[in-house]
């Protein structure tokens, strides 16, 4: 089962009344759940039923036709409508402080002087780590994608900060992304960083929904935050583009793989997120503050 902000998946309470996996008894459970978060009722269990003028029959039937290439758009258009972005109790924290781009990495003497709790994100190259991250600090236009996916050596530090609060708390890491000769093209640098960083609290690694499991650069990878004993946090990115039922097969399929491989290093828990529709970002958040000990 996935996790995707407030232990509820909210895209579920978003789902329109009439939809066709909506009966009277899942609405009746929606209704009873938003009411709890404190979201509005959009599940009526009885229709409004107002007035019909002497005609309505002859408007009924020119309301039917509309071509069919008409109806068909607009049911596109309502089953692709993106739910709003659940606030978690991390959306203060991250909305009073604004991302703040600190330095590349290149060598060990460059973070060293950081002690704030950090929290980094790893992948495998094009899973949509850059636009993630960016989602997570909100700023979309702080994290660039590498030119060389996979073929660099740096690491890219992140922290929040506003005129309240000048010092960040947490920094984020954006780790290059890994491509089939990880441990070569990363060199002594990154292996070092993985396993001596004492203040790295945890790693986020990003999996594709639509790829379906781990590859064998995820299963080394996990290999190497199983032997250096850092806590890793599978994060199953690019949900938008499955249905609710094939994500859940995904998301225990690959959280058993990766158990396998690191049964000690694995959070057991898997947030399925997406950029696009900012769903599961709230829970990255708040899993970064609560790892991180800052109260919320």
């Amino acid at each position: 089962m996935c996790v995707s902000g407030n232990k509820i998946d909210p895209a579920f309470l978003y789902l329109p009344s009439d939809h066709p996996n909506m009966n009277t008894t899942i609405i009746a459970a929606a209704t009873r759940i938003a009411s709890r978060m404190h979201l509005p009722n959009r599940f009526p269990l009885a229709p409004i039923k107002t007035p019909r003028s002497p005609g309505h029959h002859q408007q009924e039937r020119l309301s039917h036709t509309h071509s069919r290439k008409d109806l068909a758009s607009a049911g596109k258009a309502d089953h692709r409508q993106e739910p709003p972005a659940v606030r978690g109790p991390a959306f203060p924290y991250f909305s009073q402080r604004d991302a703040k781009f600190l330095f590349t990495a290149t060598k060990p003497e460059q973070y060293k002087r950081l002690s704030n709790p950090e929290f980094t994100f790893a992948g495998r190259s094009n899973v949509g780590k850059s636009s993630l991250i960016s989602a997570v600090l909100r700023s979309q236009s702080l994290v660039k994608t590498s030119k060389k996916p996979g073929h660099t050596s740096t690491l890219n530090f992140f922290g929040l900060t506003s005129s309240t609060y000048p010092e960040s708390a947490i920094t984020v890491v954006d780790m290059p992304g890994y491509g089939f000769r990880s441990r070569d093209d990363w060199g002594q640098f990154i292996m070092e960083y993985l396993s001596t960083r004492k203040e790295l609290k945890r790693v986020f690694l990003l999996v594709e929904a639509k790829v379906g499991e781990l590859k064998t650069t995820d299963l080394s990878f996990l290999e190497l935050v199983e032997q250096y004993n850092v806590p890793t946090q599978l994060l199953l990115t690019k949900t938008d583009k499955l249905k609710r039922t094939d994500l859940n097969i995904v998301s225990g399929k690959v959280l058993r793989a990766a158990m396998d491989v690191a049964p000690t290093a694995v959070v057991p828990e898997v947030i399925c997120c997406s950029y696009k529709t900012k769903v599961g970002v709230d829970a990255i958040q708040e899993a970064i503050l609560r790892a991180s000990g800052v109260a919320i």
